[in-house]
């Protein structure tokens, strides 16, 4: 549940948030189930904070450190988080829907069950994260560093996969129908089996 003093002090403004943050950095915060929808919170300290459940809709936590955060389950529709740091973040099951994540980092993250449709992953670094079973039909993945990324029965349907790189990346009964992508890629691939072309 929200801690209602923590609550105050990020309304206060990223400025006195992120003072709070470096003053108290044994404190990790919690604003599960917050609502946050259209706040600016660009280049915000919510490393390692408790955002589960939270709405944040047409947020803009761009440049944001997002380390470790837990995003489980958090609604972020249209949200922007352009060159954020989310790596070794939970965003299982997290709603990301038309989000902009380009050159975001979520390397090591849990990103299983989550729905990143349409979602703008640009030249992003995945490398290393948890994909099974999530929806990335229709996303933008060009230039994406995928190496190592676990993606197990994740939909890649329509998917743009151009100059992506999938060195030792896990395909197996992945959907790959109408994406955008070359052989050659899928050959650096550690393992594709089953995949549905």
């Amino acid at each position: 549940m929200v801690n209602q003093q923590q609550y105050y002090i990020l309304k206060q403004g990223v400025a006195v948030w992120n003072q709070w943050r470096k003053e108290h950095p044994e404190i990790l915060p919690d604003l599960s189930g917050v609502s946050l929808i259209k706040a600016n919170l660009i280049s915000a300290d919510l490393s390692r904070t408790d955002l589960s459940r939270a709405s944040l809709s047409r947020i803009d936590l761009s440049e944001s450190d997002l380390r470790e955060v837990n995003l489980s389950s958090a609604i972020l529709y249209r949200a922007n988080l352009n060159q954020t740091n989310l790596s070794k973040a939970n965003l299982s099951l997290v709603f990301l829907v038309r989000s902009e994540l380009i050159r975001a980092n979520l390397s090591g993250a849990n990103v299983r069950g989550a729905n990143l449709s349409k979602v703008d992953l640009y030249r992003a670094d995945l490398m290393f994260a948890d994909l099974t079973g999530t929806d990335l039909s229709e996303a933008n993945l060009s230039g994406a560093y995928l190496n190592g990324a676990f993606l197990y029965r994740a939909n890649l349907g329509y998917a743009d996969l151009s100059e992506a790189d999938l060195s030792g990346t896990i395909l197996d009964e992945a959907n790959l129908r109408g994406a955008i992508y070359a052989e050659e890629q899928l050959s650096q691939a550690k393992s594709s089996n089953n995949m549905i072309r």
